[in-house]
């Protein structure tokens, strides 16, 4: 029987299924336990804080594990994607198998610096930046930039190590203090986008892309409503699919990724690139109906994988914790994702995400649905979320083509 050991507990829920259907023996290692979360017939165990390539071949050897999936979650294990790039080339060698990013790329995913570096490089569009060893160089390059910036530390977690100065303010410790190098980048005005990909031996397929609302100081999109699928403008469209195909060709990533990026005055400007699955998964898998986390298993044993198709609308909402949606209007499913120990970050932020899927022929009893919910509800006012729903029925009309029309 074939033993699998999954490196990280985020939304394992999600993974192990699939895992056990397929007859495998499945293992997860993570930083909580999830024994009586996910059931008796999933072996779980630690994943330590500080892993070394050597601590994770010893502990694949210790556990007898024939595949390794790299499961990050943040915070906590985002940093581990290069360690998993360089074992891989071990594991492989002793006829085991790790569907991993190539030490390139986890260097992409996760040192920003290095990723203006190489955008700058292969002329990938990026805000205007530059990348400071010193308290000194990060004064001037402020002042030449000039403010809004976001000043953005090399290696952090999800939504720290940055910090947004705003125009004509002075910079804080919180700013000087950070860990260099740091990347001083204009902070562009303008709506924020994602994709998540997998990329496989010979093909990557693309989930809809996402908005994920205005841009603020707050670098906080899971706070507001988000939605797929949604149009971009042609020119941006055409310059995203031609990254992707260079980052792909030149980069070699293997298995899920997601791009980041913000369009302001009708341009492309790439935010950063994540080696994982993340906030995203839940909208990717409403709007197709294929879970990208089943996506992931599944090209981990080798199934071929086909371009994901946008069936209907996947609006997102942050919701308070305390909070009781009332039951979706008809035709329409609503599925809410509270925390649970494979996803904690619900627990900690006060609020949860709940996404409403809407066919089109259903817009309007979804609109009436959204502006009658009691005030407190949501984090945001209800005309925002059917704005975002209106413009995603507006682009499903359009046929919500995939980005990689030939994947």
């Amino acid at each position: 029987m074939t033993r699998v050991v999954v490196l990280g507990e985020y939304r394992a829920d999600r993974l192990i299924p699939p895992l056990v259907r397929a007859g495998a023996e499945v293992v997860v290692l993570g930083f909580v336990e999830l024994s009586s979360f996910l059931g008796p017939e999933v072996e779980c165990g630690k994943l330590p804080h500080d892993l070394t390539e050597r601590d994770l071949l010893l502990l694949l050897q210790g556990y007898d594990a024939d595949i390794a999936i790299p499961n990050m979650n943040s915070p906590g294990q985002e940093q581990t994607l290069p360690v998993y790039a360089r074992a891989a080339a071990q594991w492989r060698a002793s006829g085991r198998h790790m569907l991993v990013h190539s030490e390139e790329f986890a260097t992409l995913a996760t040192d920003k610096v290095e990723f203006h570096r190489i955008a700058e490089q292969r002329g990938w569009p990026v805000p205007r930046g530059v990348i400071c060893h010193d308290a000194t160089t990060l004064r001037a390059a402020v002042a030449e930039i000039g403010s809004p910036v976001l000043v953005k530390e090399a290696r952090s977690e999800s939504h720290a190590g940055r910090c947004f100065v705003a125009r004509d303010e002075p910079l804080d410790r919180a700013a000087l203090d950070m860990m260099y190098p740091v990347l001083v980048q204009q902070a562009v005005a303008g709506e924020e986008f994602a994709v998540e990909l997998i990329t496989g031996p010979s093909y990557t397929v693309t989930w809809p892309v996402a908005s994920l609302g205005m841009l603020d100081s707050a670098c906080a999109p899971g706070k507001q409503a988000r939605v797929e699928p949604v149009e971009l403008p042609d020119g941006v469209r055409e310059a995203l699919v031609a990254v992707i195909r260079d980052i792909v060709n030149t980069y070699r990533p293997a298995g899920p990724w997601q791009i980041d990026f913000a369009v302001s005055d009708g341009a492309l400007h790439l935010i950063e690139l994540n080696g994982r699955l993340g906030g995203l998964s839940n909208m990717s898998w409403a709007s197709t109906g294929l879970d990208p986390h089943l996506a992931h298993v599944g090209a981990v044993l080798g199934h071929p994988l086909e371009q994901p198709r946008t069936a209907q609308v996947a609006l997102e909402l942050p919701v308070y914790n305390e909070a009781v949606l009332p039951a979706a209007p008809a035709g329409t499913e609503l599925k809410s994702f509270p925390g649970n120990p494979a996803n904690r970050v619900p627990y900690n932020a006060g609020y949860y995400r709940a996404v409403l899927r809407v066919p089109d022929s259903r817009a309007g009893e979804a609109r009436d649905w959204l502006l009658g919910l009691p005030p407190g509800t949501l984090l945001i006012d209800s005309a925002a979320a059917v704005a975002q729903l209106t413009r995603a029925m507006k682009a499903l009309k359009q046929g919500g083509a995939p980005l990689l029309r030939d994947a």
